[in-house]
């Protein structure tokens, strides 16, 4: 210990020695207050440090790769017809992917998506491309059961649309889980979303049909 340090902690023992002796003369109720004091503060620094390393943990989440991710928390309030829109695009998977194919036997990407909304009285346009044109645009950060997400493709050319999904499950760090006739698979099948790899590669945009000018008015055909 350097003399430095030596003289300051011989002061701060003469300045709190006073104290000390002062604390244990106060009223019973003034200690208690005192002690009640110093256990809140103590949790409020606990608090204070859960915070910032639950903080850090979501900067550092392989999600915050993709800002868009991060912009606003995850909005995953359900549309009261998704649950029912998703069960019913639930029945299709493992049916065959061929191009041009609009079920229900066999699929496209953008033939399962327009005809899953078909039948609760949603018309989409044929192609993903025409797709992405309808309901409206929303960010990765505010996804919801049932919106659409779009993807360039090797033969649309990136940036360029030309496959379709629809989300099925949002999870609070904003990752997903979508369904799609996927060409690569063959077939109807999940795919988790961010993927570090081909989809968040060639990712062009999200959009909403359900609660938009697409379905109002629309009556729910699926009750078979």
């Amino acid at each position: 210990m350097t003399l430095r340090n030596i003289l300051i902690s011989t002061l701060l023992c003469g300045i709190l020695s006073p104290l000390m002796t002062s604390a244990k003369s106060l009223p019973k109720e003034h200690l208690t207050i005192a002690r009640n004091e110093t256990r809140l503060s103590t949790t409020d620094s606990s608090n204070s440090f859960i915070g910032l390393a639950v903080e850090q943990t979501r900067k550092n989440s392989p999600f915050a790769q993709m800002p868009e991710l991060l912009q606003e928390d995850a909005d995953i309030t359900t549309d009261a017809n998704a649950d029912k829109i998703i069960d019913y695009a639930s029945r299709f998977l493992g049916r065959r992917y061929i191009l041009g194919a609009m079920g229900p036997s066999a699929f496209d990407c953008s033939g399962f998506v327009g005809y899953v909304f078909k039948n609760f009285g949603i018309n989409l346009d044929r192609t993903s491309r025409q797709q992405f044109l309808q309901g409206e645009k929303v960010s990765l950060g505010n996804l919801r059961p049932g919106d659409l997400l779009f993807f360039s493709s090797r033969s649309s050319g990136r940036g360029r649309v030309g496959h379709v999904a629809m989300v099925t499950d949002v999870n609070p760090d904003g990752s997903c889980r979508f369904i799609h006739a996927s060409s690569g698979k063959g077939r109807v099948t999940y795919q988790n979303f961010p993927d570090n790899g081909y989809y968040e590669r060639n990712f062009v945009g999200a959009r909403r049909v359900l609660g938009t000018n697409l379905d109002s008015g629309s009556q729910l055909a699926m009750n078979k």
